[in-house]
């Protein structure tokens, strides 16, 4: 397990990438005014810009739990691993749980940012976005996130 996992949440969503301010408006463009946007509404041919940095998260109710079911190809080289598969308790311990647990309860997106610690690169940034989907525009039953990252700073 990493589960060295001691991110900043951020409800604000006071994001300073460009890239992450883009998809968070294309996530409100899908929601529309009836609710949460459902995972169908996004289609990867809009989304070729972000692919590589996105991350699909499924919830895991009979085991109180979430599992990634894709991670970008940008995030493994950078974490220096392909988390795809694992629970977000496997990879992250209690507090990525609670994170997880916070997003669906509030059918709110967040911001974390903070350096990859969790897998000893302290000296590497990351800033992310955790966005709930629904496929009824209300009970959230999957996740789609962002995560950016740059050299960090003292």
């Amino acid at each position: 397990m990493d589960n060295g996992f001691r991110g900043n949440l951020d409800t604000e969503l006071a994001l300073e990438n460009p890239l992450l301010q883009e998809f968070v408006s294309y996530w409100r463009q899908k929601a529309g005014p009836e609710g949460l946007p459902a995972r169908s509404d996004f289609d990867p041919v809009e989304m070729k810009r972000f692919l590589g940095s996105l991350f699909l998260v499924v919830p895991e109710p009979e085991i109180d739990d979430f599992r990634y079911t894709l991670i970008g190809t940008t995030i493994a080289g950078q974490v220096g691993i392909d988390n795809t598969g694992r629970t977000v308790g496997e990879v992250f311990g209690a507090p990525g749980l609670e994170l997880y647990r916070k997003v669906r309860d509030e059918r709110a997106p967040i911001r974390v940012h903070g350096t990859v610690e969790w897998r000893r690169k302290e000296f590497l940034a990351y800033e992310s976005i955790l966005l709930p989907l629904a496929d009824n525009a209300e009970n959230v039953d999957h996740f789609v996130g962002m995560m950016v990252f740059g050299p960090a700073t003292c």
